[in-house]
Order: C-alpha cells, then structure tokens, then sequence
C-alpha cells in the first residue's frame, strides 16, 4: 500500500470508544484492530473489535454523553477530505468502523500521513 493523508484526530476517537465501549465492558477484554486497505478509489482505515457490540439500528438514547467526539470525526472527514464512515456492529460480537477516503483530492495541508 501507499501512503495516504487522513485528517487529525481521525483515527483516535473511533480507537478510544472501542476500547471504552466495546473489549472495556466485556469481563476477560479482548482485542482492538486496525488495519488499512486500499480499493479503485479509495483508502479504508478499518477499526475492529470483538467487544459487546450494539445495535445500529436503534436511536440514539439519551445517556448523558455528548458523542462529540464521533460527531467532530465525521464532519472532520466529510469537510477536510470528502471522507465517510460506516459503523458495522453486533451485539454481543464486536463492531467495525471502516473510514472511507477518496483517492482524488488527497492533498490538504491539515492531513497527516
């Protein structure tokens, strides 16, 4: 794979709720993966866990946290760089956070590679 840019502080709030959220609420832990893949038009950065999991399709409840930190991720990506996220998860299983960003217009100063 090549390098890639991503913006700031793209990677670290995704990889902190999967160790508060996710392998931190079960008994034994469990293990936190990233890893990288390049497609035809895109670089993926893919946050895994074997945590508790939740269910995607359910709204939002109101428990006293902010989620600003995936709030500021995803208008983060989408303005810098045009990038995406897609939460894939399942109770009891884990979730997987695949962060999608475009091959064309890679080059911001605000990006690290």
């Amino acid at each position: 794979m090549t390098d890639f840019l991503i913006p700031q502080l793209s990677v670290q709030p995704i990889v902190e709720n999967a160790v508060k959220h996710g392998v931190g609420m079960k008994k034994k832990g469990g293990t936190v993966t990233i890893a990288t893949r390049e497609t035809d038009n895109d670089y993926e950065v893919i946050i895994s866990d074997d945590g508790v999991g939740f269910d995607v399709t359910a709204a939002r409840k109101d428990d006293g946290r902010s989620h600003i930190g995936m709030e500021n991720t995803v208008t983060r990506l989408r303005e810098m760089c045009s990038g995406r996220l897609n939460i894939e998860s399942s109770v009891g299983e884990g979730t997987t956070v695949t962060i999608i960003l475009p091959k064309e217009g890679q080059k911001n100063e605000d990006t690290v590679s």
